[in-house]
């Protein structure tokens, strides 16, 4: 076990509380840790807040909220544990009532601490898995949640600082988690803690880390260059648990430019043609995303192209009754993809985002890819009627890792041997509770929910210190 103690070395800073990461995670359990009056420190490796909560669609599951029972909607944490059983079965995966219970009723709860501290939600919108409308969605997107953390942790005088990575934790001669070696621009920073918050995120882009929890992989191309795993490298270098490592997304196509939508595997049985910038078509694997075979390291980009054949088969707004976006679900027709503000995209919804471009004609969709508008109709073969839409460009990227750092429901780190790390907290994919929920939206709102916990119960572990 490789331990960093510290002996002669002195502090540079002191801080009740430090918290690793200043993604969405990092910054509510900053907020939770100043709200109990800690004073605190945020350590963020980029030159912004927000991290992957920034970029992320903005979907909160949850259930028996304020915004279902406004918009009429009956629901329970029971139903909604009945649906994740039976969503589990059919998967095939094993489920902690118990845990599944709490992620239920911590998230919930969560939903209605940031409608406290001024989020608006839209919905609930119908998710297919399902049986009663849960989605809840930020208002207008997420990049409004990040600047709400934001604001209100400045009110509490946190102290984020940008293009700070954590780099290491530091222990007393306990073995206690005692500080935090930071890499700042100025060379490194030793920051005392009465404790530390590990919130910073996943590790779809180190690619030494993948290859060696999933040998039998190859790292894609990762949608945020800045996940790397430090908390995870962080934590087991100390002795923590690690689990479910091996978890890595396959890969899924991705627009490049906000909002970064995954588009429906429904476009494609709709008529929607994939093609690559020289307008050759691309078929696709469908499953529970658009996948593309293999683990390829050159990555292409990919535009769609829906003509109007295709567009008479989608949805539209003029389809949903309501509560929240449901057309898609009331008439069976595909949507563009789960987004920010709306829930669910239709194709009149895009043409406010920049990766959308209308075209009256086959030459100038073909201009717009950059393609000879032969091939482009050699590739669309029998949807050739106009005007066209081309959506992209896309690519195939790895969005997210599944692996965590084992923590308890009060988010103290556990060692290998299951103990608690005194002094250490996780949140967000730091803090790996359970593994399957089913649908969208709880990875947004665990990371709210155990940054909350995981604030607070640092405080109170750094003032039990005092």
């Amino acid at each position: 076990m490789n331990k960093r103690h510290m002996t002669n070395l002195g502090w540079d800073d002191q801080a009740d509380v430090v918290v690793v990461g200043g993604g969405g995670a990092g910054l509510r359990a900053g907020l939770a840790a100043a709200t109990k009056g800690a004073k605190t420190i945020v350590l963020e490796k980029t030159g912004d807040p927000g991290g992957k909560t920034a970029m992320s669609i903005g979907i909160m599951t949850a259930s028996g909220t304020s915004v279902q029972k406004a918009a009429g909607v009956r629901d329970s944490h029971a139903r909604h544990l009945a649906d994740v059983q039976a969503m589990a079965k059919e998967a095939g995966a094993k489920i902690d009532i118990g845990s599944t219970k709490f992620m239920m009723r911590v998230c919930s709860a969560e939903l209605e601490n940031l409608i406290g501290l001024g989020v608006k939600f839209s919905g609930p919108h119908p998710e297919g898995p399902h049986g009663t409308p849960r989605m809840h969605v930020v208002q207008p997107d997420c990049r409004h949640l990040v600047d709400v953390l934001v604001r209100r942790c400045a009110k509490k005088r946190v102290d984020i600082r940008l293009n700070t990575p954590g780099a290491e934790l530091i222990l007393d001669h306990k073995g206690q988690v005692a500080g935090v070696r930071a890499d700042s621009t100025g060379g490194p920073r030793f920051v005392a803690a009465g404790a530390v918050v590990l919130a910073a995120g996943d590790y779809s882009a180190n690619q030494a880390m993948v290859e060696t929890v999933a040998p039998k992989l190859k790292l894609a191309m990762p949608l945020r260059d800045f996940a790397t795993g430090d908390g995870h490298r962080m934590a087991m270098r100390i002795g923590a648990r690690a689990q479910n490592m091996g978890r890595v997304n396959l890969p899924q196509l991705r627009f490049m430019d906000w909002p970064y939508v995954e588009p429906s595997p429904g476009l494609v049985g709709a008529g929607a043609r994939l093609v690559t910038a020289k307008g050759a078509r691309i078929k696709t694997k469908l499953a529970g995303s658009i996948l593309m075979p293999g683990f390829e390291k050159n990555w292409e980009e990919i535009f769609i192209v829906i003509d109007a054949g295709c567009a008479a088969k989608l949805a539209m707004a003029s389809d949903d009754v309501g509560p929240g976006r449901d057309g898609w679900a009331r008439s069976g027709k595909p949507f563009i993809g789960t987004a920010p503000q709306v829930g669910y995209a239709y194709l009149e919804d895009c043409r406010a985002w920049d990766w959308h471009f209308e075209a009256k004609s086959m030459a100038a969709a073909a201009r717009h890819i950059g393609c000879k508008p032969a091939d482009l109709a050699a590739s669309l073969a029998k949807n050739t009627s106009g005007p066209f839409h081309v959506l992209g460009p896309t690519r195939r990227v790895i969005a997210n890792s599944g692996g965590g750092i084992a923590t308890n429901e009060k988010t103290n780190v556990l060692a290998e041997d299951d103990r608690i790390i005194k002094g250490l907290y996780g949140a967000g994919v730091n803090a790996r509770l359970i593994s399957f929920m089913g649908g969208h939206g709880y990875a947004l709102a665990w990371a709210m929910a155990s940054g909350n916990i995981a604030g607070a119960g640092a405080a109170g572990h750094a003032n039990r210190q005092l």
